[in-house]
């Protein structure tokens, strides 16, 4: 009987209804190596990138609290600048799916070109205005006295080096829609160890070099993304591989593929927009609370950040499949393969939970020994524990949805959930009721908790399979 109820569980022929049915269906074992097939090397390079986070933190915590929540302070305000081009990486995921699914290679080029020269466009005018008026920005997203000369010096120096990043992010969406995720792990595992090396050089003044402490950091993480984009290029300039970009033609936005970017992109761009609004209001309440508990909650962001890696990695093969899948005229399969990562998502989320439940304390002394900081990243890492087991989830059936191209109902939610009701709820946990950061960290489970909600039954509902590309 167990064996049974189990089965009907994660089996493929029970993942779709008989009606939505276009194909055979293949079994269980090749459903779930192609998922782990395109996933695999997202979530191990998402949860690698996630450690060297994690040990750039660690580097930066040498300085002091006050220089953890000096780059803290800048994650909303760079994610802001960078929401347009981030909005136009969703579109290139799911046009280059379709485009590959439907057999369309030249489609497909096409896109990432035009789609390269609207990014770098955008990145330069963004980030160069950000440049501008970055301490107004910084003042605005809640710097404190104590910690907005350090983080001027490294939201500048981030803004400069932020074009790299973008053009990089268009590649990796690119490659990831067509299901070549080795190549993006490889890119970015590299850029990232760059990153951590100068980190190691640049912050503290080692064999010889200056000590800059989080310019330094800033700097390093600028040269691991020139490397990022070096390598990116040596990728598309070789004739062997499927984005081959050399070659006059397709480099002028235009036409039906770029379109179909704009299309998923406007949605998306209102989700990003939406979500950063939410998560700058959201930041700046708790930097209010004070530069030592804004620390505390950004160490536990930072461990946090090892579940949302893995649910980042499953979510853009979601994308992947599901949109590569639209296009081949199976949207059965593309049902069947985002419950299938959904399902594979829930064996890190149960494993990380005990983690963060019964190991809280400890992850919170890697970073800091005060112990303030610790017994209130403790606190926040069991709501973390609780957290993930409906953040992965939501996030896969988000990735999934984005990639059929729903991408104006993934803004509306986002809109609902991470923009008002987050907010509203911290508000009133934090000050009326007196809760602090940890009621914070309250309103952030029950923003999950809705996005779950409304994502599974928009996703099981199957409206998004009449959406065309």
């Amino acid at each position: 009987m167990a064996t049974a109820l189990l089965r009907r569980f994660y089996a493929p022929e029970y993942l779709v209804k008989d009606s939505m049915k276009c194909g055979e269906i293949p079994g269980t074992k090749e459903i779930y190596a192609n998922a782990l097939h395109v996933a695999g090397p997202s979530v191990i390079e998402f949860f690698l990138i996630s450690l060297i986070m994690m040990a750039d933190t660690v580097m930066v915590s040498g300085v002091g609290p006050e220089a953890i929540a000096a780059v803290g302070i800048t994650t909303q305000p760079r994610f802001i600048v960078q929401s347009l081009v981030l909005a136009m990486n969703v579109g290139v995921t799911a046009v280059t799916a379709r485009r590959y699914g439907e057999k369309d290679h030249a489609g497909a080029v096409y896109c990432l070109k035009q789609t390269m020269v609207i990014c770098a466009c955008i990145s330069v005018l963004t980030s160069t205005a950000a440049i501008v008026y970055s301490r107004g920005i910084l003042l605005f997203s809640g710097a404190q006295p104590d910690m907005i000369d350090a983080a001027q010096a490294y939201f500048i120096v981030i803004m400069a080096g932020l074009p790299l990043n973008s053009l990089s992010l268009t590649v990796s969406a690119a490659l990831r829609g067509i299901g070549q995720t080795r190549a993006p792990m490889i890119i970015n595992m590299t850029a990232n160890i760059v990153n951590v090396c100068c980190n190691y050089l640049l912050i503290e003044g080692r064999l010889g070099f200056p000590r800059l402490e989080v310019r330094g950091a800033a700097i390093a993480t600028a040269i691991g993304w020139g490397v990022g984009l070096a390598l990116c290029a040596f990728a598309l300039l070789r004739r062997s591989q499927y984005f081959f970009v050399l070659g006059k033609a397709g480099w002028i936005p235009r036409g039906h593929n770029v379109r179909a970017v704009y299309k998923v992109a406007s949605g998306a761009f209102i989700e990003q927009i939406c979500m950063r609004i939410g998560f700058l209001i959201y930041s700046k309440m708790i930097s209010n609370l004070g530069t030592l508990v804004f620390a505390t909650h950004q160490i536990a962001i930072n461990i946090l950040s090892l579940s949302f890696s893995i649910g980042e990695g499953l979510s853009l093969a979601a994308a992947s499949l599901v949109g590569q899948n639209m296009g081949a005229k199976r949207p059965d399969l593309s049902t069947i393969y985002g419950k299938a990562l959904q399902r594979m998502s829930l064996i890190y989320s149960v494993a990380l939970m005990l983690v963060f439940q019964f190991f809280g304390r400890g992850l919170m002394m890697i970073f800091s020994d005060i112990p303030q900081v610790l017994d209130t990243g403790k606190d926040l890492l069991v709501i973390a524990g609780i957290l993930v087991l409906f953040q992965a989830s939501q996030m896969i059936f988000m990735g999934a949805l984005r990639g059929a191209g729903d991408t104006m109902f993934t803004a509306i939610i986002s809109m609902i959930s991470v923009t008002i009701i987050r907010p509203v709820v911290a508000l009133i946990l934090i000050y009326p009721l007196g809760l602090g950061v940890v009621g914070a960290w309250l309103a952030f489970l029950m923003d999950q908790l809705i996005r779950l909600s409304a994502t599974y039954v928009r996703f099981s509902s199957g409206k998004w399979v009449n959406i065309r590309l």
